[in-house]
């Protein structure tokens, strides 16, 4: 089924993990073909899925995160990212499934310091907690088998992440269909209606992904000779290409071209 060493299978109420050891690189399996994260043996901070590449995108808009809200954890390939690149960054990571956690400090070097707070409970029940913090991102990865959670789809969802943003705050969804393509439908109608059609897609290179970024301040306008050179230095320092994600947003989001 993998085209590696299944090096640890376990079992919990919502199905099977299994990690799986290639001759270069780790990754995870929620009992599926489908990578829920990859992570290189050799360099444990570079982004191995394209997806979690792209969904650093935010860093094109404005100033890097002074705090992160991660709803889906996997194996933290965003977490130990965002740690090594800003130390100071608070990072709180939302992860329903305990053995998901478990298996990410085993096998995936997730970050343990006090400026990373991770919390086994439902994205959902989280963001219905009123004591939490704002906060200048909020990843919303979360994922079964099967594709994207259904609590994406519920009412008020993303409302709610919104009212969690601060005023320079992002939202970056990774919307993968995987077996659920009705879903999808509404989840759009509702990025849309919450943030005002704020929000641009940027499909993901040869797969079936696209991230979505909604935006907490009106969408700004692009002027295509500064957003270029800003996509090349941040390509410099984090050696990610973002020149390549500038011209995919710019080719598929063309109302904010013109």
């Amino acid at each position: 089924m993998y085209d590696g060493e299944v090096v640890h299978s376990a079992r919990d109420e919502y199905g099977t993990i299994e990690i799986v050891d290639e001759a270069t690189s780790r990754t995870m399996h929620f009992g599926s073909r489908a990578r829920q994260t990859t992570m290189y043996l050799h360099n444990p901070v570079d982004l191995a899925l394209s997806y979690t590449r792209c969904m650093l995108s935010g860093l094109l808009f404005g100033p890097a995160p002074r705090s992160v809200l991660m709803l889906g954890l996997g194996g933290g390939a965003l977490a130990r990212f965002l740690r090594h690149h800003w130390p100071e960054c608070q990072i709180t990571a939302v992860e329903k499934r305990a053995l998901v956690v478990e298996l990410a400090r085993e096998y995936f070097a997730l970050p343990t310091d006090e400026h990373f707070a991770v919390h086994v409970v439902a994205a959902e029940e989280f963001l219905e907690d009123k004591h939490h913090s704002e906060y200048d991102w909020i990843l919303v990865d979360t994922h079964d088998r099967d594709g994207m959670a259904p609590a994406l789809g519920s009412p008020g969802f993303f409302a709610r992440c919104r009212s969690r943003l601060s005023g320079r705050g992002v939202l970056a969804a990774n919307l993968w269909i995987g077996d659920r393509e009705s879903l999808l439908e509404g989840i759009e109608r509702s990025l849309h209606q919450v943030f005002a059609d704020a929000v641009l897609h940027l499909p993901v290179a040869r797969k079936r992904n696209t991230v979505a970024f909604a935006f907490n301040f009106p969408l700004p306008s692009l002027e295509v000779g500064l957003a270029r050179r800003k996509a090349t230095e941040l390509e410099g320092r984090y050696g990610l290409e973002f020149p390549q994600f500038l011209w995919d947003l710019m080719h598929y989001n063309r109302k904010w071209v013109h």
